[in-house]
C-alpha cells in the first residue's frame, strides 16, 4: 500500500515544522507551500516536499489538495503583517480556504483548518467556554473567525473540521512567547498591560500537533476542537516569566501605549480573556495532555531558557 500524502499550508512555521516531523515519522509522504528558498531548505530538513506559492497561489492550492490524501491549512496572512488590515486579511484567508475545499470537494478527504479558542466570547462569570459558546457580535476583531464559512463546505459536502489553537501555543522556544522575547531584549525591559489580570489558554506545540491526526482520523465534518490546556494563566504572568528569564524588569503599560507601540493586534491579544476547555476533544476522540510543563515551567526552566541566553548575547 502506498504512502498516505499530506498537504499543508503553513508547515515553515512553529506548529507545522512540528506537525510534518510527526508525520513523516509516522510514514506520510508531506507535501508543503513554500514561499521561499530558504522554506525550501528548512521543509526539505523536517523531510517534506517544498511546493512553491503562497496562500493566494489559488490554483496551487487546489491542485495539492486533490492531489493528497490529507489537507491541513495553518497559513494565515496576518502571519507576514501584523498590520494587516481585517477585509484584507479575511478575503485571502477565506479564498484560501474556498481553493483548498475545491480541491477535495466530493472525494470525502479530510480538510483540517486552523481556528482559534479566541472564537468564542469570554464566560460573564469567568468559567471556561467550549466549541458552543457565543461567538463575537459583527464589527469584533474576532468575529470574522476561520470557521465563517462552515456552512458552505458542510452543503458542499466537503469533510471539514477545525483546531481550534490555544491563544497562547508554547515550547521548543518558539511562538508567542519567542516573540515577546524577541520585543523585550532591545527595550531592556518587558511590559504587561494593566490590569494584568485577564486569564489566558495555553497549549504545548506537540500537544496541538497531536490532535490534527486525531481530526484526520475521527473527526466528523462540521465539527470543531479546542486544542487547549491550561486556562488560569494570567496575562501579566506570562511577561513576568519572560522578564524573570531575560533578566529585565517588567514594566507596567497602559493599553494606549502599546497600540502605539506595537499596534492595535499585540494590544487586544495581551489583554483578551479565554478560558477555553479541551473536554471535547479529550472526550470523544481521545485525545491527551502529555506536556511535562505548562506555560510558565517552561518560560523559567525549559525550552525558553537557552533562547533568553542567546538573545542576551
Amino acid at each position: 500500500m502506498s504512502k498516505q500524502t499530506i498537504f499543508i499550508t503553513g508547515g515553515s512555521g512553529y506548529i507545522g515544522a512540528v506537525i510534518i516531523e510527526y508525520a513523516v515519522a509516522q510514514g506520510y509522504s508531506v507535501n508543503a507551500l513554500s514561499r521561499s528558498e530558504s522554506s525550501d531548505d528548512k521543509l526539505r530538513a523536517l523531510g517534506a516536499s517544498p511546493v512553491r506559492g503562497d496562500i493566494k497561489s489559488l490554483d496551487v492550492l487546489t491542485r495539492e489538495a486533490r492531489e493528497a490524501d490529507i489537507v491541513i491549512n495553518i497559513a494565515d496572512a496576518i502571519a507576514s503583517d501584523f498590520n494587516i488590515s481585517q477585509d484584507e486579511r479575511w478575503a485571502t484567508n477565506y479564498a484560501a480556504h474556498d481553493a483548498l475545499a475545491a480541491g477535495v470537494k466530493g472525494t470525502n478527504k479530510p480538510l483540517i483548518i486552523t481556528s482559534g479558542a479566541m472564537n468564542a466570547q469570554p464566560h460573564p462569570n469567568d468559567e471556561e467556554t467550549d466549541e458552543t459558546s457565543p461567538g463575537w457580535p459583527q464589527g469584533h476583531i474576532y468575529s470574522r473567525g476561520f470557521e465563517s464559512n462552515k456552512q458552505t463546505y458542510l452543503d458542499q459536502g466537503i469533510r471539514i473540521s477545525y483546531v481550534r489553537l490555544a491563544p497562547y501555543v508554547y515550547g521548543r522556544g518558539g511562538s508567542g512567547v519567542r516573540l515577546y522575547m524577541k520585543s523585550f531584549v532591545p527595550r531592556g525591559a518587558g511590559f504587561f498591560i494593566l490590569p494584568g489580570t485577564a486569564r489566558t489558554t495555553t497549549v504545548h506545540v506537540e500537544d496541538a500537533a497531536r490532535l490534527y491526526f486525531i481530526l484526520a482520523e475521527k473527526a466528523e465534518a462540521g465539527e470543531s476542537y479546542n486544542a487547549t490546556s491550561e486556562t488560569d494563566i494570567e496575562q501579566k504572568a506570562i511577561s513576568e516569566a519572560i522578564c524573570e528569564t531575560l533578566g529585565v524588569p517588567c514594566e507596567q503599560l497602559d493599553v494606549e501605549e502599546v497600540k502605539e507601540k506595537m499596534g492595535h493586534f499585540w494590544a487586544i491579544f495581551m489583554t483578551a480573556k479565554c478560558r477555553a476547555t479541551n473536554r471535547k476533544a479529550r472526550e470523544q476522540l481521545g485525545w491527551s495532555i502529555q506536556a511535562e510543563k505548562g506555560i510558565l515551567e517552561d518560560i523559567r526552566s525549559g525550552s525558553y531558557v537557552e533562547v533568553a541566553k542567546e538573545m542576551k548575547k
